[in-house]
Formats: structure tokens, C-alpha cells, sequence
């Protein structure tokens, strides 16, 4: 690395950091570390902090390193990058700092001067952003990234641990895993590193490896809601949202999870009342006829592509799909479409709100009628 400009942003800090050092190690002989690295810490919270740590910054970029030897600066985990600070004056302050920091970056890095900037969502629309893009090299680690596109890029990191790691691990077990861990990768890390240790020589790891060892992150416990939900439990959902409870912005993830959740019902629904897919004695499989022209254009038109789900979540959803009719889950989806207006527009406490608004949904009769309409459906 011949000095250069890396932003290194997004919402897995375990990726940014590793990143941010990885490169530090290219282009820094170890011995000259101590001398060719300089570090600024981003964590500020007032306009003139902000302020300071940018002119440190742009002064460390002018300034030559040592001899004329290679010299890195790293603005680590610049929080300022991500949004204003609360007040007019302080976000007016820091607003005015990083368009200095852009100007600077905008004339391009001295030659043999390495600027590394972490930091964690950074909006791509930015001024700052593009001038990174141009002038320099963005590693964007899951900004704004759309559930299914995590869930994909988490199961393939997870794959490529597990094989680093001399396991193995069969997809069902890597969901359950997944499920079970969440998609933080420091956490990951730090399982893969416990199971690695409890299954020894056998490298084969099984779904009672899982249950038996793994620690229960904070998004299986956003599951363990989705499960009491299909369940029209609502003892268990009470008691996952306590849990839950007190988590920043607990409340917007969670209607976000809820609807895409009752779009995948309703589609299920949907095929399962027009007799497309079957399901008893917990065994789900799509009719053995090809779909009409109509049938197929109907189900492509659908939110979710239901006829490409992996069989043992095909089986998971209808287990909770037969708990709901097809009014309810539109009754449900328009409950929840109606919540994240108020979690936004409303001074109301989230967990009071999600509380009234599911028990809204799960009511009626609540497990025990959920439970009698699995039943009928097991026997047909």
C-alpha cells in the first residue's frame, strides 16, 4: 500500500475493525509501527470534539511521517460520520467539520500518507461518502442491507468460518445456527471457537451441538417472538418482549421482522387454502400437478417466492400458517402496518405499543384456538 484513502464503514464494527487492521499490517512493517501509525479516536459527542479530531486528522495527513517512511493515519470509529448530534448548534458544528474533512480529501492523500476512516452507517448519498468513492476505496460492510440480503451474506460467512474453522455443518444445522447466534460476526466468531472446542475430533457439528453450547443472541430472541406469534402464544410473546425490552430501537426492527413475517404467511395462506400446498401431521409439500399460467403468474406476483423456500422452514410457516384464516393475517398485516406509523408519530413507550398491537392480533382465542385449528387442519 502506497499511501491511499479507505473508508471502512458499516454495521458489523467486528468486519470494519478487522478490516481497518488488516490493512494497517500491509502496509506497516511491524517494527515501524510505533512510529508510522497514528491514531484518532472518531467517539466524540460534541461539535467542538468533532471539530478537534478533524483538524488532527487533516494535520497528521500533512505532515510527513518520520524519515520520509510510510505513515497511516486511522480516524477510528468516527460516530459523527453516521448523524448530527442532537442539538441545532452541535450538528451545525460537526456538519461544518466534515465538509472541512471533505475538502482536505478532495485534493487527494500526499504521496506515501495512508488515511483509514472506520466508522458505522454511513449514508451513500453523502458528499463525504462519494468523495471517498472517488478519490479513494469504500468497504461497505452491510449498510441498510435488506433482511433476506444478511441473511444471505451471514450464512455464506458462517459456511466459510465453519470450513476455516475444520468443521462441517449441513445447511439445516447452519440456519439453526444462524437462528440461534444472529448475524453479528463477533459472536459468530466466538461460537464457531466454543463448538470448535466441545465437538473435538468428531469436526462433525450436529443440531444438539447447537442447542447444547451456542449462546442465544438478541436476534434469536426476535425469533423466539416470530415462533410465539405463528403460535398465538401469547404467554411466550409477553414474555420474549420483556426480554427485549430496553434495546435501542427495539421497536422498528421488530414491526419490520412482523411484516415481512405475515407476508410470508399470507402467501402460504394464500397457496394453501387454493389447495397448491398441503400440510399435515407436520409435513408440507406443493401439489404434485404443474400450476396453470394463471396459477404461476398469480404466486410470482406474490411478496414472497414461496415455491423456492427450503423445506424445513416450508414446514416451520405452515405450522403457523394453519393457526391463522386468511382474513387474519390481513387483519394482522394491517395491525402492524398501523404500529410503525404510531412507533413513529406517537410519544408512546415502544413496548406498550407493540404489546397492545399484537395481543390485538393473537387474541381471539389466543394458543388454545390456534392450537384446535393446527388440529383440524393435521386430521384433513
Amino acid at each position: 500500500m502506497n499511501g491511499g484513502l479507505f473508508l471502512i464503514c458499516g454495521d458489523d464494527d467486528y468486519l470494519v475493525e478487522s478490516s481497518a487492521r488488516a490493512r494497517i499490517g500491509r502496509a506497516l512493517p511491524e517494527a515501524s509501527d510505533v512510529f508510522g501509525l497514528e491514531v484518532v479516536d472518531g467517539r466524540k459527542n460534541t461539535g467542538d470534539e468533532v471539530e478537534k479530531a478533524v483538524n488532527q486528522v487533516i494535520e497528521a495527513v500533512q505532515t510527513q511521517g518520520f524519515f520520509g517512511a510510510e505513515k497511516v493515519i486511522w480516524l477510528r470509529d468516527a460516530n459523527f460520520l453516521t448523524g448530527g448530534g442532537e442539538r441545532v448548534a452541535e450538528f451545525e458544528i460537526s456538519k461544518a467539520a466534515v465538509a472541512k474533512l471533505t475538502e482536505c480529501l478532495k485534493k487527494g492523500m500526499p504521496e506515501g500518507q495512508t488515511l483509514i476512516i472506520t466508522a458505522g452507517k454511513v449514508l451513500r448519498s453523502s458528499v463525504f461518502f462519494k468523495t471517498c468513492q472517488k478519490n479513494g476505496e469504500v468497504e461497505d460492510f452491510g449498510n441498510n442491507l435488506k433482511p433476506r440480503e444478511l441473511e444471505q451474506r451471514t450464512a455464506q460467512r458462517i459456511d466459510d468460518m465453519v470450513k476455516d474453522a475444520g468443521l462441517k455443518m449441513n445447511s439445516g444445522v447452519r440456519n439453526a445456527f444462524m437462528q440461534r447466534v444472529g448475524f453479528d460476526t463477533r459472536s459468530i466468531v466466538q461460537e464457531i471457537e466454543k463448538l470448535r472446542l466441545y465437538v473435538g475430533e468428531a469436526r462433525q457439528v450436529s443440531l444438539e451441538d447447537v442447542n447444547e453450547i451456542t449462546s442465544v443472541g438478541k436476534e434469536a430472541e426476535a425469533w423466539d417472538l416470530i415462533d410465539a406469534f405463528g403460535e398465538r402464544n401469547a404467554h411466550n410473546m409477553l414474555a420474549t418482549l420483556q426480554r427485549m425490552s430496553g434495546q435501542k430501537g427495539i421497536g422498528i426492527r421488530l414491526a419490520a421482522m412482523l411484516e415481512k413475517n405475515v407476508r410470508e404467511l399470507l402467501v402460504l395462506r394464500e397457496a394453501y387454502d387454493r389447495k397448491w400446498i398441503s400440510y399435515a401431521n407436520g409435513q408440507a409439500s406443493w401439489c404434485a400437478r404443474d400450476l396453470s399460467p394463471e396459477e404461476s403468474g398469480m404466486l410470482a406476483a406474490l411478496p414472497v417466492n414461496a415455491q423456492t423456500m427450503p423445506g424445513w422452514m416450508l414446514r416451520k410457516k405452515m405450522a403457523h400458517v394453519v393457526n391463522y384464516t386468511l382474513h387474519d393475517l390481513r387483519v394482522a398485516r394491517f395491525r402492524i402496518l398501523e404500529l410503525r406509523e404510531k412507533l413513529v408519530s406517537t410519544g408512546l413507550p415502544e413496548m406498550f405499543l407493540l404489546e397492545m398491537a399484537l395481543m390485538r392480533i393473537v387474541g381471539q382465542g389466543g394458543r388454545k384456538a390456534g392450537l384446535r385449528v393446527a388440529a383440524k387442519a393435521g386430521a384433513s
